[in-house]
């Protein structure tokens, strides 16, 4: 009877701690939503996450440069503003960079996009649409083109997708903008210039685990 109970004892004990862990889990995953390292001390990427939380994402990998691909609305006037000022206040700066759907390279829609990619002193920087997916994807195609000369499309499929597929539009774009932009004149200046840039927060490296 004793040797029973005992065992009971533990069975539930480790019941209690299978479900612990998995509740600290699902808390974090809603934390830090799709957050990930693109390229160590350089860019990282995340869902839109709770203002304290992208204060603590900056300060801890030392970002300089938040892009918020959202609509102007898209989560609300609260959010937004709630963002900025947490950026703000962690040391960095702010862009809200709407990212068209778009499969042309060549729309004037981006050339924000490019100017912030294309900008050493943007980096490190962290991108986020609203789940981090498909915007934040297109986007990082766009920096592995202009800035590390390799095949967009290529890149989206070695990125993480969170449980869900990415979509073909991010796929047709990459691919457009491979072509046009992969070995131009403007993508080596960029890809120099950026690799040349030496702040000491970029030589950090960091896990994917914040």
């Amino acid at each position: 009877m004793g040797v029973d109970r005992h065992r009971r004892m533990f069975a539930l004990l480790g019941v209690a701690f299978l479900a612990a862990l998995g509740g600290l889990a699902v808390w974090r995953h809603h934390r830090y939503k799709h957050f990930a390292v693109h390229e160590a001390g350089r860019v990282y990427r995340s869902a839109w996450v709770e203002a304290d939380v992208m204060a603590e994402l900056v300060r801890r990998y030392g970002i300089r440069t938040v892009v918020n691909l959202c609509r102007p609305g898209e989560m609300g006037p609260t959010r937004a503003v709630e963002e900025r000022v947490a950026v703000e206040s962690a040391g960095a700066r702010l862009l809200e960079l709407p990212l068209p759907d778009t499969a042309d390279p060549h729309d004037p829609r981006l050339a924000p996009h490019i100017a912030a990619l294309s900008n050493p002193e943007n980096y490190p920087l962290l991108i986020h649409c609203q789940h981090g997916v498909n915007r934040t994807a297109r986007t990082l195609a766009m920096y592995e083109v202009l800035v590390k000369q390799q095949d967009g499309e290529a890149a989206i499929r070695r990125m993480p997708g969170f449980g869900r597929p990415y979509n073909p539009l991010e796929y047709e774009f990459a691919r457009n903008f491979t072509r046009a932009f992969r070995f131009s004149a403007d993508a080596r200046r960029f890809s120099g210039d950026i690799a040349q840039q030496q702040h000491p927060r970029m030589a950090e490296r960091h896990t994917v685990d914040p």
